[in-house]
């Protein structure tokens, strides 16, 4: 791809394989109805591998802030492929300078990450790579009980979603500490996606999920104690969901 390519080269091509049919279909799926968690949110329809395709073109020749504004558009795809963008860049960062550029981008832009899909596929890998490999221990920490404390849903689950970073090298410790901060979230979303955090520790080492479970489950959200349990024994998903009717 050409030096000289823009975001609006981006936004052409992407603008180019809209389908009306799969954008009232996206719109339904991530919830976009008033009152719903992303009303208002605007699909052209694309799918995901449509947009990684265009990505893909452009991921060597677009400047940070021709993916800022990317980001900052009202379209849901070009803000995905923006955020594609960043990570591929980041992880390809071969500098500290470039890394913090990036994260200060991210975290920056965060009202525009505001889908579970957006979260998803960007939070490990900037926002938990970042505050686990750049950061001092008390900035990280000061870091995260913003985004636990924060009356943002999309912060809360970004947050959460960055523990992966750390339960990917084997360390649960973050992810317990963000879960203890938002056991009581309101929010499904942040339920699901605690539980699903959960699930990956119980991947690695089943008996230091069981430790926390048997100390939290009693409290827990019945939803992120499902997904918790995802691959335990029957019977051992039974003892620790009565745990959690016995408490109520």
């Amino acid at each position: 791809m050409k030096d000289c390519a823009t975001y609006r080269d981006v936004e052409r091509e992407l603008r180019a394989l809209g389908n009306s049919t799969q954008a009232a279909s996206s719109m339904r799926f991530f919830k976009t109805k008033k009152g719903e968690y992303a009303a208002g949110d605007i699909f052209l329809g694309l799918t995901v591998p449509q947009t990684r395709a265009v990505v893909k073109k452009y991921q060597e020749a677009l400047t940070l802030p021709d993916i800022e504004k990317l980001l900052q558009s009202k379209f849901h795809e070009f803000r995905l492929a923006a955020l594609f963008l960043l990570v591929v860049q980041y992880e390809r960062a071969k500098d500290g300078r470039t890394r913090k550029a990036i994260f200060i981008c991210y975290t920056k832009n965060t009202k525009y990450i505001n889908n579970w899909d957006l979260v998803d596929t960007s939070a490990r890998q900037i926002v938990g790579a970042y505050i686990s490999e750049e950061m001092e221990h008390a900035e990280r920490l000061a870091f995260i009980n913003g985004y636990c404390r924060s009356r943002d849903l999309w912060k809360n689950r970004i947050i959460v979603l960055a523990t992966l970073y750390q339960i990917q090298k084997g360390n649960e410790k973050m992810l317990f500490y963000v879960a203890r901060e938002l056991l009581h979230h309101s929010h499904d979303l942040i339920h699901k996606a605690i539980g699903w955090m959960l699930r990956e520790v119980g991947k690695r080492d089943r008996k230091v999920l069981s430790g926390f479970l048997r100390e939290y489950a009693g409290t827990m959200p019945r939803t992120m104690l499902r997904y918790a349990l995802e691959h335990y024994p029957p019977k051992d998903r039974e003892y620790f969901m009565k745990m959690k009717v016995a408490s109520m």
